[in-house]
């Protein structure tokens, strides 16, 4: 990629974020384990995700790397999605069986929130064919910068396991492993310190 540039997400632009998050997530375990077939996966996750990502756009601080190759949505100390809306949508569109698992999950990774405050990062993820280029870095290390500048931890769960090593270089150490059903996804929380700069 040349000339990388990393901007903040302008509201207009949500239905074309909401496409790029819809590719990024296709293989995602926690998105495909509440959405497991195609059709109703394309059905539901975009509005999912304008749900979880509406405050990063209100708060300024959901990031897209040019050429729309990737986009990061964070939440500063103090915010946080529309629960109720989320919860409204995932029972209206997860299948029945799933949900009481679903539930389970939700209210143990609720239970890791960190009690300081931190910059969590609900959501990141790069177009398909931007993947592999370093995009998901160039993202991640322009937010890392301004927390580290700050002296703020940062907080997120992966839900790909292949995903924590990325994570762990970046400087993040795992807290906990979730796991509350032999279904449910391996949910790893992790936690960023600041770094000296």
């Amino acid at each position: 990629m040349n000339d990388r540039r990393i901007r903040k997400a302008q509201p207009d632009e949500m239905n074309k974020i909401t496409a790029l998050m819809t590719v990024a997530f296709c293989n995602d375990p926690f998105a495909r384990w509440i959405y497991p077939g195609p059709e109703m996966y394309l059905a539901h996750f975009p509005q999912y995700f304008k749900i979880f990502s509406e405050e990063a756009f209100s708060q300024d601080t959901a990031f897209v790397a040019e050429p729309f190759a990737g986009v990061a949505m964070w939440l500063p100390p103090g915010t946080d999605f529309d629960e109720r809306a989320l919860g409204q949508h995932f029972t209206e569109t997860v299948p029945p069986e799933r949900l009481a698992e679903m539930g389970a999950l939700l209210t143990e990774m609720e239970e890791q929130t960190p009690e300081e405050d931190v910059w969590y990062l609900p959501m990141i993820g790069v177009d398909t064919k931007f993947q592999g280029q370093g995009v998901g870095n160039f993202l991640m290390q322009s937010v890392l910068a301004q927390t580290d500048q700050i002296k703020i931890a940062t907080h997120l769960e992966s839900s790909n396991p292949a995903n924590v090593p990325f994570y762990n270089r970046l400087g993040y150490e795992i807290v906990s492993e979730i796991k509350t059903s032999k279904t449910a996804p391996l949910m790893t929380v992790m936690h960023r310190s600041p770094r000296s700069t």
